[in-house]
């Protein structure tokens, strides 16, 4: 497959998903920055464009928990011209709800896999019908470490996060036929604003807990991403790529017992 024209980032109007729109811009492709609402969608791609010379940014705002916005999004795009032949789905419910888990409710877990699972469901098949007749495309999952080892008092978003593993290889196998290549991320500790908010003595409990000594950078995740996105490897589909600081290698923290 030729190299992706145009990237779809969900949730790229800050954090991560603003690294990864910016990478695959400064590689060249056209890129679609979706935020929660237009505004703050237009207002990162706006960003990127005084960043980035000459880049070809455009921005769509739709709720990633509503079914409807979703198809309308996508329809939208297609009027555009806009349809993506890469997908990143990093959007996410980060679900932060009651501190004993037997508080949490059946509509706050199913809120959080309406985000995090149904929406990247979704979104990928409205995408794989335009790469699908576009001769190819690629889709990159945003999971988590939490996938495989759960956070305390986030169930929701654990499970969510291992529904997204299996979504990507199944996805990987049916699509493949049609040229599409389907991946996921898992990161770990991945270093955000929300950092600053923390104690010292909690963010050095952290990088204690990360064999590599920091958290992950968002503009590592963001060159992994553009990496999964170009044509160089075109037969790596249905992995799960773990970016953690050797986190998941790690048995226990080195002042065990």
């Amino acid at each position: 497959m030729s190299r992706p024209r145009t990237a779809l980032v969900t949730g790229a109007s800050h954090n991560l998903g603003f690294a990864i729109a910016r990478q695959l811009a400064a590689d060249g492709n056209r890129v679609v920055v979706h935020g929660p609402d237009e505004a703050a969608a237009a207002a990162a791609a706006a960003i990127l464009c005084a960043q980035i010379p000459g880049a070809s940014v455009h921005s769509i705002g739709f709720d990633l928990a509503d079914p409807g916005a979703i198809e309308a999004g996508f329809a939208t795009l297609a009027e555009r011209g806009l349809a993506p032949t890469v997908l990143v789905n990093n959007a996410a419910h980060l679900g932060l709800g009651p501190d004993d888990v037997l508080d949490e409710t059946a509509r706050f877990f199913r809120d959080v896999f309406e985000v995090n699972l149904f929406a990247v469901h979704l979104c990928s098949m409205l995408a794989a019908r335009h790469m699908a007749a576009a001769g190819g495309g690629v889709i990159v999952n945003i999971s988590s470490l939490a996938g495989e080892r759960a956070i305390p008092g986030r169930t929701a978003y654990n499970a969510s996060k291992a529904a997204v593993d299996g979504l990507t290889r199944s996805l990987a196998v049916d699509l493949a036929p049609r040229g599409i290549r389907v991946n996921a991320i898992a990161p770990g500790f991945v270093w955000s604003i929300r950092w600053n908010g923390i104690s010292d003595g909690e963010a050095s409990a952290r990088r204690h807990r990360i064999p590599a000594g920091e958290p992950t950078a968002q503009e590592e995740i963001a060159h992994l991403v553009a990496f999964l996105a170009g044509g160089e490897t075109p037969t790596l589909t249905g992995a799960r790529i773990v970016i953690d600081g050797g986190m998941n290698a790690l048995q226990v923290p080195p002042d065990f017992g």
